[in-house]
């Protein structure tokens, strides 16, 4: 009964949203232009450099290399709203806007909550290394990593399948910020679904269970290092071995806790205004839709710093990140500079005459003909 009645009293008209007001297109326009500049740069870096040999061995980089990949690719659909809300100010594509929304809003929540699970799995990847060292070589393989991400993709893939149906999601405000898209049917059951507890259901699993995993395992991390870390500064001072492996697992938790935090500031102010504000439709309380759709765009462009702002946070912690991130930049001088020396090589090859004893102007002088 309370189902009939909550349907009941959402009204179509109330999510009317005239226009995006002039502070969320300039907000759109440079603020996302500016997280894409150094979100796709910042990710291909990322890519790189967990490439590299020393990082590609662990099963953490190629965890870290996965989420890069599912970063770039929300930058990527988010580019829609930039264009729509930030640079032509109404929507793209009218014609075909029912299925571009149903792509952009499942690709939006599947990625969200796949750098979400990777996460995860890194600090479990961590926490099995920290604590069942000599275990960790079974467990945490490059091939675990690939059936932990499969698994991801179908789970993530089965929550946000109800978007991709024609009947329940397509077109509610096209070229307005944040609701674009929504329920295909404003009175149905699934508005209900998608107003009141898609939201809860959504923050529980991309925000409340990912954080709450993830500080479990910083915090037992934290407590098993410190109880085994004068035993393994004795036996490292005799195995060099032993120590470059100690340091690269620090380094690695360097890595997974900014990571972590970077998380945390950017997904938890989201996460809170979604509950505020399921919570306010479920008690039929006066609402500012302007205000929510407002609050929620400006919230949304915070949530894109999560998948942008990886790498230089990384630069910043990791000496190890920025060393193999420096051989990169070396490795790709190189090749450029051979490359640009074998140019030259083939236009002096070319272009110049042949020289008699070294002397270009004597070779003019022998091919002269005699007069």
């Amino acid at each position: 009964m309370n189902t009939t009645n909550n349907s009941i009293i959402y009204k179509p008209t109330s999510f009317l949203v005239s226009s995006n007001p002039l502070f969320l297109v300039l907000l759109y326009r440079y603020g996302l232009a500016f997280i894409f500049l150094l979100g796709f740069t910042g990710n291909l870096a990322s890519m790189a450099t967990f490439m590299q040999t020393t990082l590609r061995a662990t099963s953490t980089a190629f965890l870290f290399l996965i989420l890069a990949f599912s970063d770039s690719l929300f930058l990527l659909v988010s580019i829609f709203d930039f264009i729509e809300v930030g640079l032509t100010q109404e929507p793209i594509l009218l014609t075909n806007y029912d299925n571009l929304c149903r792509f952009r809003w499942f690709m939006k929540g599947f990625t969200q909550f796949c750098s979400a699970w990777i996460l995860v799995f890194v600090t479990i990847d961590r926490w099995l290394r920290t604590c069942f060292p000599f275990k960790a070589n079974k467990w945490c393989t490059h091939k675990n990593v690939i059936i932990v991400t499969i698994c991801i993709i179908i789970i993530g893939t089965s929550l946000h399948s109800h978007m991709l149906s024609a009947q329940l999601f397509g077109r509610l405000q096209p070229g307005i910020a944040t609701s674009a898209c929504g329920p295909a049917d404003p009175f149905s059951l699934y508005a209900n679904f998608y107003f009141a507890q898609w939201p809860f259901i959504q923050v529980f699993f991309v925000c409340l269970i990912p954080v709450t995993l993830m500080l479990l395992g910083s915090i037992d991390i934290h407590r098993t290092i410190q109880k085994t870390k004068s035993r393994i500064q004795t036996v490292a001072m005799n195995q060099p071995q032993q120590l470059r492996q100690a340091r690269l697992h620090r380094q690695m938790l360097i890595l997974m806790i900014s990571s972590i935090l970077i998380f945390f500031v950017t997904t938890l102010p989201v996460s809170i205004h979604q509950i505020i504000a399921a919570y306010a439709y479920l008690a039929n309380t006066a609402i500012d839709e302007n205000k929510i759709v407002n609050d929620t765009a400006i919230l949304t462009v915070l949530l894109s710093l999560n998948y942008a702002s990886n790498f230089y946070v990384h630069c910043l912690t990791s000496k190890l990140f920025r060393d193999e991130f420096i051989k990169f930049i070396k490795i790709l001088y190189r090749l450029s500079g051979g490359l640009t020396g074998v140019s030259t090589i083939n236009i002096n090859q070319n272009v110049l005459p042949p020289t008699v004893n070294g002397n270009a102007q004597a070779n003019i002088r022998h091919q002269q003909p005699p007069t």
